[in-house]
């Protein structure tokens, strides 16, 4: 009776059967590569191989985690540490690798590379590259993820008040007493604690929050 290799391929795609076979797949990939693109997910937890090899790629490395996994802040620390860039994505996730535009494994079962994987090779891997882009895109940095002292001074109640009714940052200026720098520079300070990119969004964050 015939028994399944460790590795069996076609021209493009390639099914890596068990552990050992994957990381001698991934390490060589990494070793040849210009550009290590990683997502990792909580599910399964984190698999120390992996992070391993990216970490081993530093300033070729990306490394996009969800939410879940960024809080375990010794394996951003460890990644950064290393020079690779990292970036959280909020929504739903999938475990994989991509390298250059030319290859990328996909783990069979979601976070646990003991039940094999695939390796597909150009074009068959281009699609995962550019949706790895997409989610990048998406993605925040942990520095912006993580969470923030949402209590107000009240200097900062009175800014917002004046601000969600509409007023522009001089006429906050001239009824505060301050410098429209100053309300600029408030406002600036609360868009960095609340992880937000405009005034809109800080607006509809800070309803919320002095409701």
């Amino acid at each position: 009776m015939l028994r399944p290799s460790p590795a069996s391929r076609t021209e493009f795609v390639e099914l890596l059967h068990d552990r050992s076979t994957i990381i001698r797949t991934l390490v060589d990939l990494v070793a040849r590569s210009g550009s290590v693109r990683c997502v990792l997910t909580s599910s399964g937890g984190v698999d120390g191989d992996l992070l391993d090899l990216v970490v081993g790629a530093a300033e070729r490395g990306r490394l996009l985690l969800d939410a879940a996994l960024a809080l375990r802040t010794e394996s951003v620390d460890r990644a950064t540490r290393h020079r690779v860039e990292v970036r959280v994505h909020s929504g739903p996730a999938r475990p994989m690798l991509v390298f250059d535009d030319r290859s990328a494994v996909l783990p069979l079962a979601t976070g646990d590379l003991n039940a094999g994987a695939v390796l597909l090779r150009s074009p068959l891997s281009d699609p995962y590259g550019q949706l790895f882009e997409l989610m990048w895109s998406d993605a925040r940095t942990p520095a912006e993820c993580a969470p923030h002292d949402h209590t107000l001074t009240s200097r900062e109640v009175l800014v917002i008040g004046l601000l969600l009714d509409g007023a522009t940052d001089h006429q906050v200026a001239a009824r505060l007493g301050m410098s429209s720098r100053t309300v600029r520079a408030v406002v600036a300070q609360l868009q960095q604690r609340f992880g937000t990119r405009s005034r809109m969004a800080l607006g509809f964050r800070l309803a919320r929050v002095t409701d």
